[in-house]
């Protein structure tokens, strides 16, 4: 039998060698990257590696508590973009190289530089490797590129209909009233569920978006609560659907990691984990039997409601290859197999719902922080809706809701769930210029648009570019009518990307938020809940600082959401607040 030393000989070595390894490759690509000729940073953990996505979560908590930590947790604490913004680029140039041991990563803040990237679509591919972790069910409209793509475009494009975002819009009053609801008379006071609250929101109003069915808003211990007296067996698809998404979002990674066999079969892995493998499948077999039964619905000649699934389905008819097309796309390129599908439907689900959650938690946050912008918008929507009921507000109010539609603006300018749009040189040396510079890119480098820093620069957001201000989207005019809201999408603000790249989803997340803005702030106004001998002042400050603190998971989020406590209260017709 091996001795002790030999045991612990062979645990000494193993990491010993790993950070051996590790420097020789950094030293191989810091090699490289001074060959580009620009400035250089260099990392000594590479941040995206999907070991240290799920052990930082861990390690940077426990390193902070140690002296002298603050320079590494500024680096490697993921989601350092959102939270430096403009400033390393300030420091090192508007392109510069992140040096990593898996390589290097070119960061650019410069709008020509970054318009120039996005429109060499050939030359600048998708990073497929950086969205790898979304082929759970294989590819599909995020992880694919050049022709496939185009066969993902062409389906979700003719998915997302101005039908489907009136219901969105319809259902996101109707969810946000009855979170309200829960919020002002059912919730523990003062609330500390804001983002479980939010994700739950979402997902009711995507269930109803995905597959047609609306659900009441529950908050996080009533649906706790429902979950320990009822069984699975009870709960119907779409409410399982709901599970199932939440489990697969919020462990991602190990997915990734394991594959689904893996964590459902393990019987060593944490139950959480097996957890997860099992709502994989569940979701596949749930998507399955909705796409089997809206393709009978075809073959019988009957319609169906204007949801997510039935529209992809529609899109794709059946044939005997398995494969799904309508009639006037037989023989074109748009045709989507099942599993592709599903797949699609996956990534709908995820850009869906995380993304909506954690922007309308980041809002709200603001929101409470500022109450003077509660009292702007609220002004508007009072002058659009004549009732209380949210029932009567028809679909044409949501474009008229410009300063909702700011509030939303700014939101995304400061803190953006998705905070780099990754771009790759692919398997040729690329040419980036610059100030009059021309800089090669070897092949297969990650190019990242940093949008945080491209968001917050003083040059192009004034000095102010710092502070949450809804106000600067607004061009103020004698009546709301005139008011002036600049586009969505510029080469200077693309909170929904830009060009060809343009979120096909997009209506259905600006009706969603803009609906959840108008039904809560109609009436109703939001605070801080006191901390001990604090004072509003105080605690809007410190809500405003840890609503700014993010952190990435898989996507940018409040770090610490559980800290923010908010108390809600009804407002008189003269704007005064009545205690709930």
């Amino acid at each position: 039998m091996p001795s002790l030393f030999h045991i612990f000989l062979t645990f000494s070595i193993l990491p010993l060698a790993l950070i051996v390894w590790s420097l020789s490759d950094l030293c191989r690509n810091y090699a490289k990257a001074r060959v580009i000729g620009l400035p250089i940073t260099v990392r000594f953990i590479t941040p995206g590696g999907p070991l240290w996505m799920i052990f930082s979560p861990v390690v940077i908590p426990i390193v902070a508590h140690l002296p002298f930590t603050k320079s590494f947790i500024t680096k490697y604490k993921r989601g350092w973009e959102s939270r430096e913004r403009y400033r390393p680029h300030e420091e090192f140039g508007e392109l510069f190289i992140i040096c990593t041991p898996s390589g290097n990563i070119i960061k650019v803040s410069n709008f020509e530089v970054a318009d120039d990237i996005l429109k060499r679509k050939d030359e600048f591919g998708r990073d497929l490797e950086a969205f790898a972790v979304l082929n759970i069910y294989g590819k599909n409209l995020a992880t694919t590129e050049g022709k496939e793509w185009m066969r993902h475009r062409k389906v979700a494009a003719v998915t997302f209909t101005e039908k489907n975002a009136e219901m969105v819009w319809h259902e996101s009053l109707k969810e946000a009233s009855q979170m309200l609801e829960y919020w002002v008379a059912r919730a523990k006071k003062p609330i500390r569920t804001l983002a479980q609250d939010t994700q739950i929101f979402s997902l009711n109003v995507l269930a109803a978006a995905l597959f047609g069915r609306s659900y009441p808003f529950e908050g996080k211990e009533e649906s706790e609560a429902k979950n320990k007296s009822i069984g699975l067996d009870t709960k119907d698809g779409a409410f399982g659907y709901r599970d199932s998404i939440a489990t697969i979002l919020h462990m991602i990674v190990p997915i990734m990691v394991f594959g689904e066999k893996k964590l459902r079969d393990s019987w060593w892995l944490p139950k959480g984990w097996q957890k997860a493998g099992h709502a994989v499948a569940n979701f596949r077999d749930y998507i399955t039997y909705l796409i089997n039964e809206e393709r009978s619905a075809i073959a019988r000649g009957a319609t169906s409601s204007a949801n997510l699934v039935t529209n992809l389905v529609r899109a794709c008819e059946e044939e005997d290859s398995g494969s799904l097309r309508t009639e006037k796309s037989v023989g074109s390129s748009a045709i989507l197999t099942k599993d592709e599908i599903i797949s699609d439907l996956f990534v709908f689900a995820f850009a869906g719902n995380d993304t909506t959650a954690l922007s309308l938690a980041y809002i709200l946050a603001e929101l409470a922080a500022h109450p003077a912008i509660q009292d702007w918008i609220s002004e508007e929507i009072h002058h659009y809706t004549d009732t209380d009921d949210v029932e009567k507000w028809d679909y044409a109010t949501c474009a008229k809701l410009k300063r909702c539609w700011a509030v939303m603006y700014e939101t995304l300018r400061l803190s953006h769930p998705i905070s780099q749009l990754v771009k790759n040189t692919g398997a040729q040396a690329r040419t980036i210029r610059h100030q009059g510079n021309a800089y090669v890119i070897p092949s297969h480098t990650p190019v990242e648009i940093n949008l945080p820093s491209l968001s917050t620069m003083p040059s192009c957001w004034s000095t102010d570019s710092l502070e949450w201000n809804p106000k600067r989207f607004i061009t103020p005019a004698s009546s709301f009518e005139d008011e002036v809201l600049p586009s969505d999408t510029t080469s200077e603000f693309y909170p929904w990307a830009y060009s060809r790249l343009v979120c096909p989803g997009k209506r259905f997340s600006q009706a969603e938020l803009v609906g959840a803005l108008a039904a809560l702030f109609r009436d109703h106004r939001v605070e801080p809940a006191l901390e001990p001998g604090e004072n509003m002042d105080e605690a809007c400050h410190r809500v405003k600082k840890l609503s700014e603190d993010i952190e990435q998971r898989l996507l940018s989020e409040i770090c610490e959401p559980h800290k923010i406590a908010l108390k809600w209260s009804r407002t008189t017709d003269d704007g005064v607040r009545m205690e709930c």
